[in-house]
């Protein structure tokens, strides 16, 4: 007769090693969708100094968004300057929460996160 045997395995050993282990998960503040996972924490980016946005450089870092595309923004910076904005909206409530300088999502090398658009801990929704 074969001996039997039984295994218990805990939450400690479900925990994946390696690179995949420090990935950092986002979520909407105003209604906690996902919206993005990444290789590095937010107050670890840079900011822009013209509206306080998170940089993050996708050829540095892994950046999987949960989005939906806004359209394009030209907005006036300074003496003659122009910028423009491909936006991207939170998919559960249509909240803006990145934006990006090229139009293909694909070759931007920077995506710009909203300053205070993302928690790190999903947000309470309201029961009703």
């Amino acid at each position: 007769m074969p001996k039997r045997t039984t295994h218990t395995y805990s939450s400690e050993d479900a925990a994946p090693d390696g690179p995949e282990s420090d990935l950092f998960v986002y979520y909407c503040k105003h209604c906690g969708s996902h919206v993005l996972i990444t290789d590095t924490q937010l107050q670890k980016m840079p900011k822009r100094k013209t509206d306080k946005a998170h940089v993050l450089d996708k050829k540095k870092h892994l950046a999987r968004l949960n989005v939906k595309e806004a359209g394009k923004v030209l907005l006036k910076r300074g003496e003659g300057k122009m910028e423009k904005q491909f936006r991207m909206i939170c998919v559960g409530c249509e909240l803006f929460v990145c934006y990006r300088s090229e139009e293909d999502l694909e070759l931007a090398p920077f995506v710009y996160i909203v300053d205070g658009a993302l928690s790190s801990v999903v947000a309470e929704t309201n029961p009703q």
